[in-house]
């Protein structure tokens, strides 16, 4: 591993996250828009899902994140990113910390 990582690691991981938050934001309005013109169930399922994805950027991040820490052959990385990995989606599973 070198000292100085590449910049395109940074771009996307950034990318990662500037899609997960303009894509929740525009399904959430999306979702508000409708619901103003429709009314029903429909609305509240999109606005859901523009939660869902607001939700789900921060594990895609880590999972990009460890994906790229492989490819450059960082194990303490990819072992720590892989680490938190599964402890977001062991929690997401299984409800731990739910009360």
């Amino acid at each position: 591993m070198s000292q100085v990582r590449d910049p395109a690691f940074d771009r996307v991981v950034a990318l990662v996250l500037r899609v997960g938050a303009f894509g929740c934001f525009f399904i959430m309005l999306a979702g508000l828009l409708i619901g103003l013109f429709v009314h029903g169930q429909i609305p509240g399922d999109i606005e859901r899902a523009g939660v869902l994805l607001m939700l789900a950027t921060p594990v895609v991040r880590v999972a990009v994140a460890a994906v790229l820490f492989l490819r450059e052959k960082d194990w303490k990385y990819s072992a720590i990113s892989l680490g938190v990995l599964a402890i977001l989606l062991l929690g997401a599973v299984f409800g731990i910390g739910e009360h």
